[in-house]
């Protein structure tokens, strides 16, 4: 896993189907199906041809929470969800590590939470994944969503997007599905990240403070409000007393 290897394996996604207006139906992290579109988003993408690229630091680090957690069931929030990736790999470990799973997934592009449904059915897993078709907002109320279609995982909420859909902070959400708690939370929603999250540290109570949190932080400067470092102290310092962890990606 190096440059050289994933500039080959990009110089290879096109002969083997990257570029096809198709999509495969697979067997995904050893125990998982899926409907792949290759053509319009990378992640599916990479997971369909070069899935050792697809964040393997972040993969490997959830899995071994995964491996070590101790209660009974092992709580996922998957925030910007896509087509469901992250949630079927974390589903494959915890069933790898035979303990119970329950995620809740949240996606605002109509196109792939159909597509993420379509995988949680496909795996068997409707009883263990809840879907919110919206998007993950600092305040509850209807928001404009600008859907990128040649890359769909790059969708996002805009002012001028020509979408309408229905925005919802983590917290409303996460009455709704009646969370106690959250061992691990990844959240990537092209560059809302930190007043979403701000929101949700501000209204809700620590119990509710996911143990693991994934954050992107790679997005345009204008689009964060609070840098991720003070975000980051933040979230460390208001659970200092708990095993937490932030895992950031630049």
């Amino acid at each position: 896993y190096n440059y050289a290897g994933r500039k080959l394996a990009s110089a290879l996604l096109g002969p083997a189907g990257g570029r096809a207006r198709r999509a495969f139906d697979v067997e995904i992290f050893e125990s998982q199906k899926a409907r792949l579109h290759p053509s319009d988003n990378i992640c599916e993408k990479r997971v369909y041809l070069t899935p050792q690229h697809w964040d393997p630091e972040e993969r490997a680090f959830l899995a071994r929470a995964i491996a070590a957690h101790k209660e009974d069931s092992y709580i996922f929030a998957d925030i910007g969800a896509n087509a469901g990736l992250y949630t079927l790999f974390a589903r494959a470990e915890a069933q790898r590590a035979g303990t119970a799973f329950h995620a809740l997934c949240v996606e605002a592009d109509p196109e792939m939470a159909a597509r993420l449904a379509f995988n949680i059915k496909a795996s068997g897993a409707e009883s263990e994944i809840a879907l919110f078709s919206c998007a993950a907002a600092a305040a509850d109320g209807p928001a404009r969503f600008s859907v990128n279609r040649d890359s769909r995982g790059m969708s996002r909420i805009d002012a001028e997007g020509a979408l309408e859909v229905k925005g919802r902070t983590l917290l409303s959400i996460f009455a709704e599905a009646g969370a106690a708690r959250i061992d691990a939370m990844k959240i990537d929603i092209e560059g809302h990240e930190h007043s979403v999250l701000e929101a949700f540290f501000e209204s809700a109570s620590q119990a509710l403070y996911p143990r693991l949190l994934f954050l992107e932080t790679s997005h345009e400067a204008k689009d964060r409000p609070t840098s991720a470092l003070v975000l980051a102290a933040g979230y460390r310092a208001a659970l200092k007393n708990r095993l937490n962890t932030v895992f950031e990606r630049a």
